[in-house]
């Protein structure tokens, strides 16, 4: 997907008043970007797999230079063919940085006398891969200007893998969650800081995609069950993802931390500290090469009891999550793509036609309670079927595991505890965008996963036809009413089981969610079985 979209980049200097001051980059008359702002100290050396450290009150940005992107969290990525191949200029542990957007200034404007709603965006990439808004279709310039965005958008940089999910109880007063532990770091230096670029701290909108829409949730969970944190998000966004069960306990990660120590070999005679000591004095890129090697390659949010509470599916089951919802006057904006199942059916999916396998690797995604549960709901390929058989079921599984049943689930919680219809916007995007060719994905593969970018972000400079162009420039107002709050759109599902869909011929309409009924009941069974 190319660009036909060029600017003009004109430097532009920020004060942030006793906090010194930054430089960033206007693009012609569209947007203003300051890149990689620092949001907290570097979690490096002895601060590897520790909560993310607060920029000291003295801290000053001297002259900070924000014209460029800074490298993000170390990563291997993935592609239907690609391979990762991480060095040194490409990724880094001091990745906690902040890419912030802001509208371009108009006639006598400037940053600080504005109170702009603020959109924070968590980024997807299954917790193991992705960065901060840094690949050209994820510019938000066309969104913020002719997309009709008038907000501050602030992609987030957090600690992925490894480096922001490895949990045990050897890790001690912070057994995990790290990345998470990031995101809401940031949010509390958004909601500070955030008057300066001219963003209304009292107005912060959380959105995110795949791993960054579960992020959203764990973050929302986390404020209302959280009695002393601060009440930071007012409305939310959560695109093809949800929290469908409970995640691990810290003691169901204890072998995934045992393999890493045996990868290095580090004895299991040593002293919790010893081993961490070890493992910290790792080089990061020795840390990314043994992922490919591990049998428990993947690492995601846990239990923890800090971050994460248990009894997670009774708070939202109970009422009390929409009880919570309500008091505070949130609304939700949430759904999916038409063929979620085709891309996971190609990430860390079964290696051989065995139920063993796909056992192995939906262990990496749930605990082995849940994985146990939901088996019996999936006819299951034959003895003589081959690879691919197995791998379409996993991606069926996954699919519905990760975005279809848990975002159905959750609404129809909030729904059946009083949250009302205008509160609550469920879409689906079934129209695959002409540009989305055969060399960026199979046509095979439908509208898959994460192709959605374009609608959302507004990314018109890769080419849309005219059609796709009119489309685009309707469903982006879908986005411009929630973050504005505009009481005059409507958004035109009268029922929970509606749904606004971008149809496969390139309409808008709302239509009945067909498997409303089977996805919910299906969403129970990955919840069920608290801890």
């Amino acid at each position: 997907m190319g660009n036909t979209i060029s600017y003009e980049t004109t430097p532009t200097t920020l004060s942030l008043g006793s906090k010194g001051t930054i430089k960033g980059l206007q693009f012609s008359n569209k947007s203003i970007r300051f890149a990689g702002v620092p949001y907290a100290l570097p979690p490096t050396g002895e601060y590897r797999w520790r909560k993310p450290r607060p920029l000291p009150e003295t801290h000053r940005y001297e002259n900070f230079d924000a014209t460029e992107f800074k490298n993000p969290c170390w990563q291997k990525l993935f592609g239907k063919v690609a391979k990762a191949e991480g060095t040194e200029a490409q990724y880094s542990e001091d990745c906690l940085l902040l890419n912030i957007w802001t509208p371009a200034l108009k006639g006598g404007e400037t940053l600080e006398g504005r109170k702009l709603p603020v959109v924070l965006w968590l980024h997807g990439g299954w917790f193991q891969m992705g960065d901060p808004s840094q690949e050209p279709g994820m510019d938000p310039t066309e969104l913020l200007s002719t997309g009709g965005l008038n907000a501050i958008f602030i992609a987030i940089g957090y600690r992925l893998n490894i480096f922001g999910f490895l949990s045990s109880s050897a890790l001690g007063d912070a057994p995990g969650n790290f990345g998470l532990w990031d995101q809401r770091l940031a949010m509390e230096w958004v909601h500070h800081n955030i008057h300066h670029f001219g963003g209304d701290p009292e107005n912060i909108v959380l959105g995110g995609r795949s791993a960054g829409a579960y992020g959203v949730e764990a973050q929302v969970l986390h404020e209302m069950r959280n009695p002393n944190a601060e009440n930071l998000i007012k409305k939310f966004y959560m695109l093809s993802n949800a929290i469908p069960a409970q995640p691990k306990t810290v003691a169901e990660t204890e072998e995934q931390f045992d393999e890493v120590c045996t990868h290095f070999s580090i004895p299991p005679s040593l002293a919790p500290q010893e081993k961490l000591t070890r493992l910290r004095s790792l080089p990061a890129k020795d840390l990314v090469d043994a992922l490919e090697h591990l049998k428990n390659h993947t690492f995601r949010p846990v239990t923890d009891e800090q971050f994460i509470h248990s009894g997670l599916i009774t708070y939202l089951t109970s009422g009390s999550f929409a009880k919570t919802f309500k008091d505070r006057g949130m609304k939700v904006l949430i759904g999916e793509v038409q063929n979620e199942e085709t891309l996971y059916a190609e990430y860390n999916s079964p290696s051989s036609p065995t139920l063993s396998s796909l056992k192995h690797q939906l262990e990496n995604y749930y605990a082995p309670s849940t994985v146990e549960r939901i088996l019996p709901n999936y006819p299951l390929p034959s003895p003589d079927q081959d690879l691919q058989a197995w791998k379409k079921v996993f991606g069926d599984i996954v699919a519905d595991g990760q975005v279809r049943a848990p975002s159905r689930f959750l609404v129809k919680n909030l729904f059946e505890h009083g949250v009302d219809v205008e509160s609550v916007w469920r879409y689906l995007i079934a129209y695959r965008l002409s540009f989305i060719d055969e060399n960026v994905a199979p046509r095979a593969f439908g509208v898959a996963h994460a192709m959605d970018k374009p609608f959302w972000n507004f990314s018109i400079t890769h080419g849309p036809s005219e059609g796709e162009r009119v489309l685009m420039g309707e469903w982006i107002k879908i986005l411009v009413a929630f973050v504005d709050g505009d009481e005059g759109y409507e958004f035109g599902t009268k029922q929970i089981d509606e749904v606004k869909v971008a149809t496969p011929e390139g309409k808008i309409e709302v239509r009945k969610d067909e498997r409303w009924e089977d996805l919910s009941k299906l969403g129970a069974v990955f919840a069920s079985g608290e801890v």
